[in-house]
């Protein structure tokens, strides 16, 4: 069963909204929220339920650090702090492995991880300044330029410490069609520097090159995630988590604004959006 099947029988669009968010009327959560907690278990936000529900992940090696839905088939895929790839089934929590990486990352808590529509490759970042490339069905890395703020920019002499990265435009589909004129898909990276509490921007993203968007307004931890929905061309939500506490954030300032809180002890590391059926 891939995403986009599990997903039509147990979310629907503004199932999150009403039955576990407190979400403001101006700044509502899309309803297909799925989370990644520190200790191997998949959180799903299932509609008329008062307490999400809670997944054990089965059948891989080591601990899970990232999860992503791919664009190009609409599979959950999680990374390990072992350097494995595996496809999760989000009902069941069951693993298959995919691919192991071909040099190692050794990510832990605070890891960026976020497909890339347009070439259909994962991109995995980190606080140590990682910048890596991956082709997930043969593991194969591209270790691309370390993270770096462009050297005009206000933070051009620190040094990154990015722990979130997501793309917009990562609407189900396939990748873009090369060689096309216009593009048949572009994209747009934005991480999050949990150090410094700002947005920024990497481009271009093999670079590693950072230039600051604006500051988030609150202090995001390090473990916090942060995600885009794209439902649609040109749509991008933007959501970060930090501790239980659901923030929206504006792509163009960087501002975070609550919008919600996951409840007591609900403290999620990974955060994805599932395609809407």
């Amino acid at each position: 069963m891939n995403v986009r099947q599990w997903l039509a029988t147990m979310i629907g669009v503004a199932g999150l909204a009403t039955a576990i968010l407190n979400a403001t009327a101006k700044s509502p959560m899309p309803g297909n929220l799925l989370g990644l907690t520190g200790d191997n278990h998949l959180v799903a936000f299932v509609p008329n339920s008062q307490q999400p529900r809670r997944i054990p992940i089965q059948g891989v090696e080591g601990r899970v650090i990232g999860i992503d839905v791919r664009p190009a088939n609409g599979l959950l895929y999680a990374l390990t702090n072992t350097d494995k790839i595996y496809t999760l089934d989000p009902r069941t929590g069951a693993g298959q492995l995919v691919s192991t990486l071909s040099m190692p990352f050794q990510g832990n808590v605070g890891t960026g991880m976020d497909f890339n529509p347009v070439p259909d490759r994962l991109r995995l970042v980190d606080r140590r300044g990682n910048n890596f490339r991956i082709n997930v069905d043969t593991g194969m890395v591209t270790a691309d330029q370390p993270l770096n703020y462009a050297p005009q920019d206000v933070h051009a002499t620190m040094k990154p410490q990015v722990t979130a990265a997501a793309y917009t435009n990562a609407f189900p589909g396939p990748p873009a069609t090369p060689h096309v004129t216009p593009p048949t898909r572009t994209t747009q990276l934005f991480n999050i520097d949990t150090n410094l509490d700002v947005l920024v921007l990497q481009n271009p993203p093999n670079d590693g090159t950072l230039t600051t968007i604006g500051s988030l307004g609150v202090n995001l931890e390090p473990a916090g995630e942060f995600d885009i929905f794209s439902p649609q061309p040109g749509v991008n939500l933007a959501y970060a988590v930090s501790g239980s506490m659901v923030y929206s954030i504006d792509l163009g300032s960087g501002a975070a604004t609550r919008v919600g809180n996951l409840g007591s002890g609900m403290n999620l590391i990974g955060l994805t959006f599932l395609p809407t059926p």
